[in-house]
């Protein structure tokens, strides 16, 4: 639970997409915290529905249907019903965390694996996958994510069918609101949930605000995403134990607690 006041009046940046921002922005509201929306990446249909039309048409000929994301999810299924299509019997579906196997559910899917960990670390160290040979596996993903997920399954004997089901491109968004309310000392804190939103971020914010970024608290949501801040040199951010909205919302609050104990010394 959040300890009462301690992100009270604080602004903290949203670089989710806007379609996926909802669960963080309710929660730092829930705190009297200010959520600043500002999304570092744009989530898009495929340019091309090959790729997830043809998975769509044979899933019962897989083992394991794998989903790395929302995203996955909501354009996947989204795509099976309006072909009309039914979800069948046969594979086990697994999630890469926690808001994927909500999302699943909320499509009325039963979900037969959540890692313990929310990544694809984790899902590879379920039991569940570890023997994998000859086993028919679909990966539901979006474009530039991850090799590692494909890589080792292949290695484990399965085979692997990479289904493109969405894509990410770089918001048009205009940082100059952003940068005025940083001046304004307005931003707090900015929370960054992939690598990639934290390379676009970075970018959109130009030199100016890489300059203030060295100064302002970060909220990673993962090591390979911390990996990715400090690869361009900024301090280490402060990394949510869970890959997760709730694990987010207690980083911040590890940072809000260091942040009053500096002020009582």
């Amino acid at each position: 639970m959040m300890s009462s006041g301690l992100l009270q009046n604080k602004g903290v940046v949203v670089t989710r997409p806007r379609e996926q921002a909802g669960d963080l922005v309710e929660a730092l509201k829930a705190v009297a915290a200010r959520p600043i929306l500002f999304p570092a990446v744009q989530i898009e249909a495929p340019e091309n529905w090959q790729s997830l039309d043809d998975a769509l048409h044979q899933l019962d000929t897989f083992d394991w249907v794998i989903f790395t994301s929302r995203n996955a999810v909501a354009f996947a299924l989204s795509r099976l019903q309006s072909r009309n299509l039914i979800w069948p019997q046969g594979p086990r579906v697994a999630a890469v965390g926690r808001e994927t196997a909500k999302a699943l559910r909320e499509f009325g899917l039963q979900v037969d694996l959540v890692p313990k960990k929310f990544s694809s670390e984790g899902l590879l160290n379920s039991a569940e996958l570890a023997e994998m040979q000859d086993r028919h596996v679909a990966l539901f993903v979006g474009d530039q994510g991850r090799e590692l997920l494909e890589k080792v399954l292949r290695e484990r004997g399965a085979q692997v069918d990479k289904v493109l089901c969405y894509r990410r491109t770089l918001p048009g968004a205009n940082p100059t609101p952003l940068l005025h309310a940083w001046a304004r000392g307005e931003l707090d804190a900015v929370t960054l949930t992939s690598p990639e939103i934290f390379n676009n971020f970075y970018q959109m914010i130009g030199g100016l605000g890489q300059r203030w970024l060295k100064n302002t608290p970060l909220i990673a949501i993962s090591p390979l995403t911390a990996e990715a801040i400090t690869a361009v040199g900024l301090p280490d951010p402060w990394v949510a134990e869970q890959a997760s909205t709730e694990g987010i919302m207690a980083a911040l609050e590890v940072w809000a607690k260091s942040r009053e104990q500096v002020a009582d010394v």
